[in-house]
């Protein structure tokens, strides 16, 4: 990650380490979804100067290049964007939480343990995602998985969103990542990625087509020909919000 980390270093010189990695994250999601998202991407670059806007590019051309380097094809990964975020964790301040993710290795040991190495189709989720490791774990557990399964992440912090949505895409898993709290069920946002094959890339989500999603994954019998979000439509599904139980 040297070439990353120099580049990385001379936009916070100017900035800050928080906003470029968090403006990072979002300008890479908004280049991956093919037009879907060029107002924000435009937002989001606004404060950068041209030059800096092209270093951008080249920081994204760097990341590509670290996972090709960890990416065997006897399934070793490793997670860059979650060891770059847990690098420079203490630079972020107090909105960093102090997170640290699941190291690889104890991911991918609970992923053989939890036999999840299937040729049938499944759909697995992970209610506080991280940076995704764990489905990611169990995605390279076989080379055909990601064709048969279909990953769903879910965390309360939208940076944790956005990483494990690049990872997906980095990795050629498909799925969606939404942004919401796992214990109150109160849903915000999300992508939807798709296998790098159908040259689909990355889609924005609202909060009604995640609310699809979890959905279809909590109701498995619903007749997918008729879920508006594999329609590309707007939901029709009126659903109501689910409730939390209490302990106590």
């Amino acid at each position: 990650m040297k070439d990353f980390n120099k580049i990385f270093e001379q936009l916070a010189y100017r900035h800050s380490y928080m906003k470029v990695f968090d403006d990072f994250l979002q300008a890479a999601i908004c280049a991956l979804a093919l037009g879907r998202m060029e107002k924000e991407y435009y937002e989001t670059i606004k404060g950068y100067s041209p030059e800096e806007v092209k270093q951008f590019g080249n920081l994204f051309g760097a990341l590509i290049l670290a996972y090709e380097k960890v990416s065997t094809p006897d399934g070793g990964w490793d997670d860059m964007l979650g060891h770059i975020f847990e690098e420079h964790n203490g630079k972020f301040g107090r909105d960093a939480s102090g997170q640290f993710f699941t190291p690889p290795h104890l991911c991918d040991l609970m992923a053989q343990l939890s036999g999840a190495e299937t040729t049938e189709e499944n759909k697995i989720n992970d209610p506080a995602c991280g940076s995704g490791r764990c489905l990611i774990s169990i995605d390279r557990l076989n080379p055909k998985n990601r064709f048969h399964n279909f990953y769903l992440g879910m965390d309360v912090d939208s940076r944790c969103v956005k990483m494990c949505t690049l990872n997906f895409f980095m990795f050629g898993m498909k799925g969606v990542v939404i942004h919401m709290n796992s214990l109150s069920l109160e849903v915000w946002s999300g992508y939807r990625v798709y296998l790098p094959e159908s040259c689909l890339g990355i889609k924005p989500l609202s909060k009604a087509q995640c609310m699809e999603y979890l959905f279809e994954v909590q109701n498995p019998e619903v007749d997918k020909v008729q879920n508006p979000v594999l329609l590309n439509t707007e939901p029709s599904i009126k659903i109501e919000k689910p409730k939390q139980l209490s302990l106590f």
